[in-house]
């Protein structure tokens, strides 16, 4: 990609090599955080300021953590839709990451089988979405079987709507948390559930679960992802990082 190129609506699929995952998970989580947040950057500025030249013509590099390492990555563009593919981190010093980077190049270890999706990643390494800078809320999963949603609005947890715009596992969450000393909660139900979602023990300031529903009602982005193969899954017009699941 040109130096002064842009993805469509400044949007990208976002992968790692199971290399630089490992890598990533060597940082301290301030550091680990800080490249991330980086990374995702690059969806608005993709072209970047360090292009490679052969063996690695086509690849970028993107300083981080105060310019001592660099992060090494291609950016393209396929049927219209951005893609970031994030080869390796390391030392700036001494060209050490170019030989790691030409070593995986030659490896090809960029294939489906080695390579993990950003919100995949976030989750192996513990990482919050938002402190990642993007919004780990806007993406709607695949619904609940209709009996389960039945079963929760007849049982009192959540109304049907609700029930409705959330996942097998967020359902089954709500029904072994929805029920106090008095009989049905609707709020314990939809704590429980978004809980699951986010499978941590507390979630970004200023999280409001009714509005989280709300908004996966809005249209999805449906841009179909390079190397997911698969329709984004997060609200129309979102920036940053398409999302597959």
């Amino acid at each position: 990609m040109r130096r002064d190129g842009r993805f469509n609506a400044d949007q990208a699929e976002i992968v790692f090599s199971d290399v630089a995952i490992e890598q990533l998970g060597k940082l301290t989580d301030d550091e680990r955080v800080e490249v991330l947040a980086e990374i995702v950057t690059l969806c608005d500025a993709p072209g970047g300021k360090h292009p490679l030249h052969a063996p690695l013509a086509g690849w970028n590099t993107l300083n981080v953590l105060g310019g001592h390492r660099r992060v090494v990555y291609k950016a393209s563009e396929h049927d219209g839709v951005g893609l970031l593919e994030v080869l390796c981190l390391g030392p700036r010093s001494d060209n050490e990451v170019y030989d790691m980077a030409v070593g995986l190049v030659d490896a090809g270890l960029l294939t489906p089988d080695e390579i993990t999706e950003l919100w995949d990643g976030l989750a192996v390494l513990a990482v919050v979405a938002e402190d990642a800078g993007v919004d780990g809320w806007d993406y709607r999963p695949p619904p609940a079987p209709e009996g389960m949603v039945k079963a929760a609005a007849a049982a009192g947890v959540l109304d049907e709507p609700t029930a409705a715009s959330l996942s097998k596992p967020e359902l089954e969450a709500a029904f072994e948390g929805g029920f106090g000393p008095s009989g049905p909660d609707s709020a314990a139900a939809l704590t429980a559930a978004l809980e699951r979602a986010r499978a941590r023990p507390h979630w970004p300031a200023g999280t409001d679960p009714a509005q989280v529903i709300a908004d996966r009602s809005k249209p999805r982005c449906g841009a179909v992802m390079p190397r997911a193969g698969a329709r984004c899954v997060r609200r129309e017009g979102h920036p940053g990082p398409h999302r597959a699941s």
